[in-house]
């Protein structure tokens, strides 16, 4: 949706990221709107594993973002050709479920979830970028080919608007339904099977075919192609990954504790008692 620089805050003696809406982008009403739309979900969040935004300014007809710099890769860099070992895939998932559920708790539905908008900082923590196609709902009581940004010129979140990245969509994303925060939790589900396995679920040679694939196919467990990891994991997966909305896990912190308890359940050590041992009679003794 725009270019990322790299800046000096010559005030603060700082670096920052400043992302900028190109000139011949700033003038499309509907790209300034999507622009100050991630700005406007930045602003609304406060977490760890979220990037920071500083200010939204304009100077001389040219829109940009301040915002915290974070060094390191992105996800889509990082993941393994066979997916993460067990105890890294935690170190990434429970994080990366906690940031999503604070933002679903001010209402603020990220909807393009994909590797490459997920950075790995230095220190090995994740942090989720790129709210440009997040919308606003009721808070609940080097790209790989077909990893393109779709997105439809017209309202931000009119029904029948095919908005996302093809792989990572959700059904309801596909067929152009209103979206809730159920259509986050999909496409987590999608980046969870990658970092366990190195692969994608669905599939396809084109985005037509993609599509066709996440409506209909049902991926083989992470089990079959990761087979350290346990039967739990493909559990929780296979339940974000339903295509029905109402059959997933209903809220992200659904998906955290979930994950969490697996994680858990395999630190258990059951420390069995040592057996009873009688001690021979002492030599000489009578009996």
């Amino acid at each position: 949706m725009g270019e990322v620089y790299l800046a000096e805050d010559t005030k603060l003696g700082r670096e920052v990221a400043l992302k900028t809406l190109p000139a011949d982008l700033a003038e499309d009403a509907v790209r300034r709107e999507r622009f100050l739309n991630e700005a406007r979900a930045l602003a609304a969040l406060s977490h760890p594993n979220i990037v920071t935004i500083y200010s939204l300014d304009e100077v001389d007809g040219h829109h940009f973002l301040c915002m915290e710099l974070i060094r390191g890769q992105s996800l889509h860099e990082d993941i393994p050709a066979d997916g993460y070992p067990l105890e890294r895939w935690f170190e990434i998932a429970l994080p990366l479920a906690e940031a999503l559920q604070a933002a679903h708790e001010v209402g603020v539905v990220h909807r393009d979830l994909k590797p490459s908008n997920l950075m790995l900082h230095q220190d090995g923590r994740v942090k989720v970028l790129d709210f440009g196609l997040a919308t606003f709902v009721e808070p609940p009581s080097s790209p790989s080919p077909g990893d393109e940004t779709v997105a439809a010129s017209g309202p931000l979140t009119a029904e029948g608007a095919i908005l996302g990245t093809v792989p990572y969509m959700s059904p309801e994303q596909i067929e152009g339904k209103a979206v809730d925060s159920r259509s986050d939790l999909f496409s987590l589900g999608i980046i969870l099977y990658e970092m366990a396995t190195g692969k994608r679920p669905f599939h396809g040679d084109s985005n037509a075919a993609l599509m066709s694939s996440i409506l209909r196919d049902v991926p083989a467990p992470v089990t079959h192609l990761a087979p350290g990891y346990p039967a739990e994991i493909a559990r929780i997966l296979g339940r974000c990954l339903e295509k029905d909305p109402n059959r997933r896990f209903q809220t992200m912190r659904d998906v955290f504790n979930e994950i969490d308890a697996a994680r858990a359940s395999l630190r258990e050590v059951v420390v069995p008692a040592a057996p009873e041992t009688t001690l021979p009679p002492a030599a000489g003794r009578a009996a």
